[in-house]
C-alpha cells in the first residue's frame, strides 16, 4: 500500500543567470535551496524552470506537477527497496538501500508531451532509479503552450529511510513482537495440509508507512512452496507499527516460528504470551469499567477528542488497490495536499 506516506516537499524554484539549450537554467542559490531541501526531508521532488519556461507556465500549475510527481516517484523507490535491500549487523541496519538524488531536464512539446528526458547529475548508486523517475516524468503532461516552441524543466527528485527514534524501545520491541504472531496466527491456513512436520522460521522485510501501515513486503519461507510462502507474505502484509510523524518509509524485519506436528497441528511460537497478554488487558478494561459503573456494553475508554491528541495528521481515506502483480505488494494511490 503507497498512501500514507509523508511526502516532501513539492516546490518549483526560479532560477537565472547561466544559459541553457533553453534559456537560463540556474540562479544563484539554488545549489544552496536544494541542499537545504534535501536535509529538511528525506523525499521530495523540485521544478526548475528555465527562464522561459517560467513565462509560459504558471507557477501554481508547476506545483502540480510536481506533487503528481512525488506518488511514482515513490513507488519507484519502494518496489526498488523491497528488491534490494538487505539487513545488516551495523548500526545501519540496511544495505543496498536505492537512496540519492537525481536532477533530470524535461524538454516539453507545445502540446504539454514530454520529448526527452535527460540526467543531468545523479549521487544514486543504484542505476534503476534514475530510470524508474526518467520513466514517471516521461509519462507527465504539462501545460500546452501556444507559442509553438519546446520549453526546457529540470526536476530534482531526492529519497532516503531517514532515522527511526523509536527502534529501540521496550514499546517498539512488544509491539513487533504481538504483530509478528498475529501474522503467525494469521497464516495457519496457509500451513494446513500443506507443510510436512517440522519447524519452520519464515522472515520478511516490511516496508511501512508514517501511519505504522505495511506499503510493501517480501519473506523467505525455506522448505515451503512458494504458493505458501506468497501466502505467508500476505499474513504479514497486514503488520502494523505505531505511528511515527516525522517518516518516511521505515523497514522492519519481522519473524514468525511455527512448528507443524505429525497430526497437522500447528504452533505458532509466542502464541501464548499473546493470549496471557490479550486476557491480562481484557482484565484491566473490566476493572476500569467497573470502577466507572458502566455495562458490558459501554467502553471504559474515553471518548476520542475531536482533534488529533498528537501531531501524527490523520490517515487519508484509501483508495482502490493496484496489484502490482506480486505477493504480498500493494500500492494505494491516495492523492495528498501540497507541502505534506
Amino acid at each position: 500500500m503507497l498512501g500514507a506516506l509523508a511526502l516532501g516537499p513539492t516546490a518549483c524554484q526560479p532560477r537565472a543567470e547561466v544559459q541553457g539549450p533553453g534559456g537560463p537554467l540556474t540562479k544563484m542559490g539554488t545549489d544552496s535551496y536544494l541542499k537545504k531541501a534535501i536535509r529538511s526531508s528525506n523525499e521530495g521532488v523540485i521544478l526548475l524552470p528555465s527562464v522561459k519556461a517560467e513565462r509560459v507556465y504558471e507557477l501554481p500549475r508547476l506545483n502540480e506537477i510536481a506533487h503528481a510527481l512525488r506518488e511514482p516517484a515513490a513507488a519507484c523507490f519502494l518496489f526498488r527497496a523491497i528488491e534490494t535491500m538487505q539487513p545488516t549487523k551495523d548500526e545501519r541496519g540496511f544495505s543496498k538501500v536505492p537512496e540519492g538524488q537525481v536532477k533530470i531536464r524535461t524538454r516539453i512539446a507545445p502540446s504539454g508531451e514530454v520529448l526527452s528526458t535527460e540526467v543531468l547529475e545523479s549521487g544514486f548508486l543504484d542505476t534503476h532509479m534514475p530510470e524508474c523517475v526518467s520513466r514517471a516524468i516521461n509519462k507527465q503532461t504539462f501545460p500546452q503552450n501556444k507559442g509553438g516552441v519546446s520549453h526546457y524543466v529540470d526536476i530534482v527528485y531526492w529519497v532516503s529511510l531517514g532515522l527511526q527514534s523509536d527502534v529501540h524501545t521496550e514499546a517498539y520491541r512488544t509491539k513487533l513482537r504481538r504483530e509478528q504472531v498475529a501474522a503467525g496466527l494469521r497464516g495457519r491456513p496457509c500451513l494446513q495440509g500443506r507443510a510436512a512436520p517440522g519447524h519452520y522460521r519464515i522472515e520478511a522485510l516490511n516496508l511501512v508507512d508514517r501511519f505504522g501501515n505495511t506499503m510493501v513486503n517480501r519473506a523467505y519461507a525455506p522448505g515451503l512452496a512458494d504458493d505458501v510462502r506468497a501466502c505467508l507474505e500476505q499474513a504479514l502484509s497486514d503488520l502494523q507499527l505505531s505511528p511515527q510523524p516525522e517518516a518516511f518509509v521505515r523497514p522492519v524485519v519481522a519473524q514468525i516460528e511455527v512448528d507443524v506436528d505429525g497430526e497437522g497441528g500447528i504452533t505458532v511460537k509466542d502464541e501464548r504470551w499473546l493470549h496471557l497478554l490479550q486476557l491480562e488487558e481484557a482484565a484491566k478494561q473490566d476493572e476500569r469499567r467497573r470502577a466507572l459503573g458502566l455495562t458490558d456494553d459501554e467502553s471504559a475508554e474515553p471518548e476520542p477528542a475531536s482533534e488529533p491528541a498528537s501531531d501524527v495528521p490523520p490517515e487519508p481515506p484509501r483508495g482502490p488497490r493496484r496489484d502490482p502483480g506480486t505477493a504480498g505488494q500493494k500500492i494505494d494511490l491516495v492523492p495528498r495536499r501540497t507541502g505534506e
